[in-house]
């Protein structure tokens, strides 16, 4: 994302070498306005990061497709068991099958087994529905924001060629002064590791909130399973229903810690882990079997409720991770930030006023008031822009419905601090941070080394700079 001040910088080259080439004030006046507009336009999209989310969107929709394709194979397979476990049944029902049996406890013995088979095979093929439903959704979804961003990225794009006209039709090279050329530089590296905080940000939050509907699910789940031993056993009808809400409910949570996964794939999560899903999503497949004892019954309940408790301190350790790792990184971010950019605007200021003299009287920076703004707030509408998933039948996908007095179990106690899993590092957060540093403090040498040179040299140097300056909008579109 370009930077306000890089946007201010470039108007004040405008400016200086207006006067270098003898524009008239009035045709230096009406550049300088049209530019500022321009500008202003432009901010608006970088304070929304669009680039950077345009990027992130794609790279989520791309990953999400293959995701989508997987979960087709795997539904077409499950599809395929279930009509082969369905002929082995059918099979048994052949008088000529029969036969083969000595007598009818075998007959009934084999019966069972391939009846408890089918209805294994139908309802891991009824989760394999719902996630690849789910997963469909948030393809769609992510189509239509890939979209959306791409229409602001090709509006972002023509404001910057017509940025690049104004340039092409009134600049000629020229940079501001070495100072101004070093502060600018220490300014963008700033920028740079706070827009990686930011993103960080973005994609924590978003994660949080899908976290969070998968523990709220998660306890509904467990608190639906217990109610289910309440259930008169004749009640057959009422204990496949309320066995079939808490299935969807930990299927939605298992979707929503996979999707909150996905969010931060560069991340470990220390609780809720790949494989913990997975034994999840196949406790969900036999929770059928699982209702009809009471020793199966209480072991389901353990997995649940294992899974739901180190969810609920894996929401824990997302809360301390922004709060006390990204938010402390972003204050310290901005904390020196501000001054690097008001030295900056007051170097381009005097630059100015010494070239224009007097004409430069009614030329100002202004304090910040056009250009900048707190950027730290998330854009309302790039958050939560994933769905969570909800629960088959369902409109808020966690809650109890009204007339549910049980509600869930006890909601778990949170872990001490020193006993949370120490939060991800730097570069697991943020990208190599050490690396930007590192390119910074090369091209600060550099720079200094250019500055021992002779003039011509060094004109030379802050020629190539500017160019760098013009093209930085290129080289970030592509990130």
């Amino acid at each position: 994302m370009l930077a306000a001040a890089t946007t201010r910088s470039i108007i004040i080259n405008i400016i200086i070498m207006v006067v270098v080439v003898q524009l008239s004030p009035d045709e230096i006046m009406a550049e300088t306005k049209r530019f500022v507009e321009v500008s202003k336009q432009i901010h608006s999209f970088e304070e929304r990061n669009v680039t950077k989310n345009f990027n992130l969107k794609k790279d989520q929709l791309k990953d999400v497709t293959e995701t989508h394709k997987q979960l087709e194979q795997h539904y077409k397979k499950a599809t395929e068991k279930v009509a082969k476990e369905k002929a082995d049944v059918d099979k048994m029902q052949n008088p000529s099958t029969r036969a083969f049996f000595s007598d009818q406890q075998s007959f009934d013995e084999k019966m069972t087994k391939e009846q408890e088979e089918y209805l294994e095979a139908v309802s891991e093929q009824e989760v394999a529905k719902k996630q690849m439903d789910g997963i469909a959704e948030q393809k769609q979804q992510l189509e239509k924001e890939v979209a959306t961003l791409g229409k602001k990225m090709e509006s972002l794009m023509k404001l910057y060629d017509e940025q690049d006209a104004i340039l092409g039709r009134i600049f000629n090279g020229a940079y501001g002064s070495e100072l101004e050329n070093k502060l600018e530089a220490e300014f963008d590296a700033i920028l740079e590791r706070k827009e990686r905080i930011m993103v960080a940000k973005y994609k924590w939050t978003n994660a949080r909130i899908l976290l969070q509907h998968a523990v709220n699910q998660l306890g509904v789940a467990c608190g639906k399973w217990l109610d289910l031993q309440k259930v008169q056993a004749n009640n057959v009808q009422a204990k496949y229903f309320m066995a079939r809400e808490a299935r969807n409910n930990l299927i939605a949570a298992a979707q929503n810690i996979t999707s909150a996964q996905r969010y931060l794939n560069n991340i470990k999560f220390p609780y809720c882990k790949p494989s913990e899903i997975k034994t999840l999503e196949r406790a969900c497949q036999n929770i059928y079997f699982d209702m009809q004892s009471p020793e199966r019954h209480q072991h389901a309940y353990q997995c649940y409720n294992v899974t739901y408790r180190r969810a609920a301190a894996l929401l824990q350790w997302f809360d301390s991770v922004i709060k006390n790792t990204i938010g402390k990184d972003l204050e310290n971010a901005k904390k020196e930030l501000a001054p690097k950019e008001k030295a900056l605007r007051e170097e381009r200021l005097r630059l100015i006023k010494e070239r224009m003299g007097g004409d430069a009287d009614g030329i100002t920076l202004g304090d910040g008031g056009d250009f900048d703004g707190d950027d730290d707030e998330l854009d309302p509408e790039l958050v939560a822009i994933m769905k969570p998933a909800k629960p088959e039948g369902t409109e808020g996908g966690d809650t109890l419905s009204p007339d549910d007095t049980s509600g869930p179990p006890k909601a778990p106690t949170p872990l001490p601090l020193n006993e949370l899993a120490p939060p991800p590092s730097q570069d697991e957060l943020f990208g190599n941070i050490e690396q930007l540093k590192q390119q910074h403090e090369k091209e600060m040498a550099e720079f200094e080394k250019a500055q021992e040179t002779n003039k011509a040299r060094i004109e030379q140097g802050l020629q190539e700079k500017l160019r760098q300056r013009r093209n930085r909008r290129t080289r970030l579109a592509a990130d």
